[in-house]
C-alpha cells in the first residue's frame, strides 16, 4: 500500500459560466438527473459491517426506489429490488434486520435470500405460470470497497473501481473497513440534495457560517483538486486563520479544541504553531497501539487537518486521523426542494467494542439538536443556512450561482453532473 498521493492534481480549465437556478428548484431538471445520472453511477449504500452474518440485510432508499442489500450463505453480499413481483409490495420497511427468507405480507410470497420466488400462495390459481426467471427479485449490481456497499442501477455499469478512480488510491491507507460506527442519523433538509453537497464543498462559508472555527483552522490556505469524477479539499487544522488575529500564534482555541484534548500539556506548551501540529499528530500516533490504529501510511498533514473528498454525485468524506464523517446526500423521490441527508461518524478505534447505535431521524426544520456528537454545533450552523439558501433561490431576483476560485469544486461538480445529463459518463 502507497501514502496518499500529495501532488496538486493538474489544473482543468471549467470556464466561468453561471450556474442556473433550475438545477436546483425545477422538477424537470430533477426528472433528468433521475433518468441519466442516479440510475447509470455507484452509489454508497451502506456498510459492510451492518451484514456481519448470513441473512443480515439493510435497505437503501434512493428516489423512488428502494433496494435490499443482504449477506447471503456463502459470505457474498446480494443486492435486489425491494419489491415482490406478484403486486408490487414492499417486503422490507427502511432499515436494517435479519431474516430466513423474504416474505410479502400482502398475501404470502416467499423469496429466497438470493431472491429466487420459493412460493406462491395457491400457486395452481395461476394457470398461465409462475416462471421463476420472470418472479424472482430483480437483481441490482452491487460490489465493496472500503469497508462499504456500493449499488448500481445500471446492470451495464462499469465496475466500481473503474468508477472511484484516484479515491482508492487515495484513501486506502486510512484501513475504513476497520473503523467503527458511532453516530447514524437522518436528517430530513428543505432544500435540494445539491444545494447540501455544495455547502461542503469549499471552505469559502467558513468565516460567515463558522467565526468560531477560525482560531484554529486556515480557510484561506485551503486547497482544492479536481480529478475525473471526483474532488479533494485539504483543509487545514491546529492553525489559525489569517482571518483571525491570532494567525501564526498558537492560540487558546488551538490549545483547548486540539492540544489539551490529546493529553499535551497546555500549561507548559512554549512551542510555535509547526511544534502545536507535531505536538498534537504525536500525541494521537502515541494513543495508535491501544485503540488498534494504524497511522503508519499518514503524514502530519492527515495527522492534523481535514481531507475532504468528493465522491461523486452525493457522498462527503471528512476524513481525520481519528475519525471520518460520512455525509450522504440523497434526493427527496418527488419534491427538488426537499433531500435526506445522511450522517455517519466512524471512528479509527478497530480494537474498542463500539455498540452499533440506533438509527435516529431528525428534521432540520423542526430543529434536530447535535450537539451531542463532537462538533455538532457546526454542523448545526450548516443546517441553518440549507433551508434558507433554497428558499432565496425561488425569488425572482436570483437566477444563478456566481462563483469564484475558491468555489471550484461546485464548478466542477456541475461538469460532471451535466456530463451524465448529456449522455456522457461523467468524464468532460
Amino acid at each position: 500500500m502507497s501514502p496518499t498521493p500529495m501532488d496538486r492534481a493538474a489544473e482543468m480549465n471549467l470556464g466561468l459560466d453561471e450556474i442556473p437556478k433550475q438545477r436546483y428548484v425545477c422538477p424537470e431538471f430533477a426528472a433528468r438527473e433521475w433518468g441519466a445520472m442516479w440510475s447509470r453511477v455507484w452509489l454508497l449504500a451502506g456498510l459492510e459491517s451492518d451484514l456481519a452474518q448470513a441473512g443480515e440485510y439493510f435497505t437503501f432508499e434512493i428516489g423512488s426506489e428502494s433496494i435490499l442489500v443482504v449477506r447471503l450463505p456463502d459470505g457474498s453480499i446480494g443486492a435486489r429490488y425491494n419489491v415482490c413481483m406478484h403486486r408490487g409490495n414492499r417486503l422490507r420497511e427502511p432499515g436494517r434486520g435479519r431474516a430466513g427468507k423474504f416474505s410479502c405480507v400482502y398475501h404470502g410470497w416467499q423469496y429466497g435470500l438470493d431472491g429466487t420466488l420459493l412460493k406462491a400462495t395457491d400457486a395452481e390459481s395461476f394457470p398461465q405460470g409462475l416462471p421463476t426467471e420472470k418472479l424472482s427479485l430483480r437483481t441490482v449490481r452491487c460490489e465493496c470497497w472500503g469497508g462499504f456497499v456500493w449499488i448500481n442501477l445500471d446492470p451495464n455499469a462499469s465496475a466500481l473501481r473503474d468508477y472511484l478512480g484516484v479515491i482508492p488510491e487515495h484513501l486506502e491507507p486510512y484501513g475504513f473497513e476497520n473503523w467503527k460506527l458511532d453516530s447514524d442519523m437522518t436528517i430530513e433538509v428543505e432544500c435540494n440534495w445539491k444545494t447540501s453537497v455544495d455547502a461542503f464543498n469549499e471552505a469559502y462559508h467558513v468565516h460567515a457560517t463558522h467565526p468560531a472555527t477560525l482560531e484554529f483552522t486556515d480557510d484561506v490556505g485551503t486547497v482544492y483538486d479536481c480529478y475525473a469524477r471526483h474532488t479533494r479539499m485539504i483543509f487545514p487544522e491546529v492553525i489559525a486563520s489569517p482571518r483571525h488575529p491570532g494567525h501564526g500564534t498558537v492560540t487558546a482555541g488551538i490549545k483547548e479544541n486540539f492540544l489539551a484534548r490529546v493529553g499535551v500539556d497546555v500549561s507548559s506548551f512554549r512551542g510555535g504553531v509547526a511544534d502545536a501540529r507535531s505536538a498534537f499528530g504525536n500525541a494521537i500516533r502515541s494513543m495508535g497501539s491501544g485503540l488498534g490504529a494504524d497511522f503508519s501510511q499518514l503524514n502530519e498533514s492527515q495527522m492534523c487537518d481535514d481531507f475532504h473528498y468528493t465522491i461523486f454525485p452525493n457522498i462527503t468524506l471528512n476524513i481525520h486521523s481519528m475519525f471520518v464523517w460520512v455525509f450522504r446526500h440523497r434526493p427527496h423521490p418527488s419534491d427538488p426542494n426537499k433531500m435526506y441527508f445522511d450522517f455517519w461518524n466512524l471512528l479509527n478505534t478497530p480494537n474498542q467494542d463500539v455498540k452499533r447505535p440506533r438509527h435516529e431521524a431528525r428534521s432540520a426544520v423542526k430543529g434536530g439538536d447535535l450537539s451531542h456528537i463532537p462538533g455538532g454545533e457546526i454542523l448545526e450552523e450548516d443546517m441553518y443556512n440549507l433551508p434558507r439558501i433554497q428558499s432565496g433561490m425561488q425569488s425572482d431576483a436570483f437566477e444563478s450561482l456566481h462563483l469564484g476560485i475558491q468555489e471550484v469544486r461546485i464548478r466542477h461538480f456541475h461538469r460532471v453532473l451535466m456530463s451524465y445529463l448529456d449522455g456522457g459518463d461523467g468524464s468532460f
